[in-house]
């Protein structure tokens, strides 16, 4: 191989190591093969601070404020749940910037999924109280929701998740109807 090339690589591979895109044992192996074994000199990478925590600080400050207005306060029905569309809005785009900038977008994505549950849930209970096939009805459908989210962005957690929502729900429906 050129050997132009393999400096760029190298540079390269140290470049991932220092940012962490890929873990330091593929980086370590990779600097290996391509250096055919030759000492490297890398550049001191300083730790620094890890920004992250801000973003997610602020996810979660979404989240608890969102609960707080809805089942802490006397606010109006529809003051609570236009809080909390606002919220699952802001969640989504949360979670569509971090996966453009390669960050991890689950924590934003389980929040928005959460909420959404809950203004569900909560929007059943307000417009058709005492009717549990309705709720059962829009619960399976976040399970299925679940589902897809899991198999499509290929989140395993989701996909179980999802299973076990519809596997949950067909036992209560069988309860309710059969009445074991």
């Amino acid at each position: 191989m050129n050997e132009m090339r393999k400096k760029i690589i190298i540079k390269e591979i140290l470049y991932w190591k220092n940012s962490r895109m890929l873990p330091d044992q593929y980086c370590e192996y990779l600097l290996a093969l391509y250096s055919e074994g030759e000492e490297i000199n890398q550049p001191y990478a300083k730790p620094g601070k890890r920004r992250l925590g801000l973003p997610y600080l602020i996810i979660g400050a979404i989240i608890s404020i969102t609960l707080v207005l809805n089942y802490f306060t006397q606010l109006p029905y529809g003051m609570q749940i236009s809080s909390s569309i606002f919220s699952i809005f802001a969640l989504l785009i949360i979670t569509a910037y971090f996966s453009k900038r390669l960050m991890s977008y689950h924590i934003p994505l389980i929040g928005a999924v959460l909420l959404f549950l809950l203004a569900t849930v909560s929007s059943v209970e307000h417009f058709a109280p005492g009717r549990v096939g309705v709720l059962y009805f829009f619960l399976l459908c976040h399970a299925g929701l679940w589902i897809y989210l899991g198999k499509r962005l290929g989140m395993a957690y989701f996909t179980v998740a999802g299973y076990l929502g519809t596997g949950l729900i067909a036992f209560f429906l069988a309860k309710l109807y059969v009445g074991y």
